[in-house]
């Protein structure tokens, strides 16, 4: 199973940050293991230590010291308002937004990443003109709350990934293990050949495999907060033009 980087759904995202493993699941259905490498040939995965990294465009720029942090991406934490919005001071606004019925139903619905430019354009003229005297007001909750959420997803993502990166690291190692204990036992040719030894090689490709399509799977997924951090600069600015 191959997974297509930039189709993947909410669903296998959180899969995939939660450190889902089709591994087991796949045995018990009967799906069919990769073939065993010939006998000269190692793992196919390099196993770098200690964290195994994902590839990643402009590989040669070094990557963030954090053991737990596998992304060429530097690691930035919580996302500060003042980055984004040059209003009002948003403490307030990111208590009660939640109360205003109409901001509450608009912020799922800007903060999506389906939502076109377009469609976000037109989203906030009708509510900038719906809110008419309270304009500034209503549109200053609007940000707060698209800010919090976005925020808020943005932390999820940064946690599942350093989870995700653990469960690499312990999957290399188990790979490395399976892999000098199949090298010691190929040096007899009766073990070898015997379908135990057979079985073993099959189950170390499987979790080569899997150690393969995940960080393929990484790629993509380090760029996740870096696209939430974008989103939200794009709405500060426009909501801020639809500001007197």
């Amino acid at each position: 199973m191959t997974i297509p980087l930039r189709r993947l759904t909410a669903a296998t995202l959180a899969a995939l940050l939660a450190g889902a493993s089709l591994a087991p699941q796949a045995f018990a259905q009967g799906a069919q293991a990769p073939s065993a490498a010939p006998a000269s040939d190692g793992p196919k995965t390099p196993l770098p230590a200690p964290t195994p990294r994902a590839p990643q465009p402009g590989g040669d720029r070094r990557a963030a010291p954090d053991p737990d942090w596998p992304c060429i991406q530097p690691k930035v934490g919580a996302l500060s308002y003042g980055q984004m919005w040059s209003g009002a001071p948003l403490e307030q606004a990111l208590e009660t937004w939640r109360q205003d019925e109409a901001v509450a139903d608009l912020v799922p619905v800007i903060v999506a990443r389906r939502t076109k430019p377009e469609e976000l354009a037109a989203e906030l003229d009708t509510f900038a003109k719906a809110a008419g005297a309270e304009k500034n007001a209503k549109l200053t909750l609007l940000f707060a709350g698209a800010f919090e959420e976005l925020n808020t997803t943005r932390s999820a993502i940064l946690t599942g990934i350093e989870r995700y990166a653990r469960k690499q690291r312990t999957l290399s190692e188990k790979i490395k293990q399976e892999s000098l204990k199949l090298a010691s036992e190929r040096k007899d040719m009766a073990t070898q050949n015997s379908p135990e030894f057979q079985q073993k090689e099959q189950e170390r490709d499987w979790d080569t495999r899997i150690y393969d399509e995940r960080s393929q799977a990484l790629t993509y997924v380090c760029e996740s907060p870096v696209i939430l951090e974008q989103l939200a600069f794009t709405l500060g600015r426009e909501i801020q033009a639809r500001m007197d």
